[in-house]
């Protein structure tokens, strides 16, 4: 039972940690899309870092007091991975925001498949929580499959970058950072999708169709 509380009160800390990315997340796709220097401060990844530290020192003193096996194992071990991705959400968060701003004097050019990804990649990041909260391994499968998606809109969008650059419809400057941004972007579903298999392995033991224990 004591086991047990100690793993729920870690989930519980995921799920905050979680919620801040999320929070920085939107607010960094919003710095991009309609730039506000008042949205700047909102992105706090220290506090997504002190969650993670947090959450990795209660993990270890679990592994080492309680000396889990078998399904508790796997969720500790399962939960150690997946903070290290929300981490890295956190991380992009910042990158976003801080090309966003560097094109804060530049015209703002709004192009429909990169507005499509940051609305799909999200949820997708949305979801990948929902499914470790709610142990929903067909939730996880669902963000696994969203990732191709994902992959034919950044194709989509490196492609109209390059050809409005061509046609002289963007600058250099708009041209070079809303293709970073879109490579984080890209990322960020990358993440998710890694947040899903290890859930799945939380529930299964397979990790990426092979099984660990």
């Amino acid at each position: 039972m004591k086991l047990e509380k100690e793993l729920d009160n870690v989930i519980q800390m995921i799920v905050k940690m979680a919620e801040q990315v999320e929070e920085n997340l939107k607010n960094a796709f919003s710095i991009y899309q309609h730039y506000d220097e008042n949205k700047l401060d909102l992105i706090n990844d220290d506090l997504v870092d002190l969650h993670e530290r947090l959450i990795e020192e209660t993990c270890l003193t679990i592994m080492l007091r309680e000396r889990p096996y078998s399904r508790d194992l796997r969720m500790v071990t399962g939960i150690l991975q997946c903070v290290g991705d929300v981490e890295r959400l956190g991380d992009h968060a910042e990158d976003i925001r801080d090309f966003a701003t560097k094109l804060k004097d530049e015209e703002h050019h709004q192009i429909k498949e990169l507005d499509q990804i940051l609305e799909i990649v999200l949820k997708m990041v949305d979801d990948s929580i929902l499914s470790f909260v709610n142990r929903d391994i067909n939730l996880a499968n669902e963000v696994i499959k969203q990732d191709d998606i994902v992959d034919d809109l950044y194709s989509r969008c490196l492609e109209l970058i390059i050809e409005g650059n061509e046609k002289g419809i963007y600058n250099s400057r708009f041209t070079v950072y809303t293709t970073l941004i879109v490579k984080y972007i890209e990322r960020i579903a990358d993440h998710a999708v890694n947040i899903s298999e290890w859930v799945i392995y939380i529930l299964s033991g397979f990790y990426k169709d092979t099984q660990i224990f």
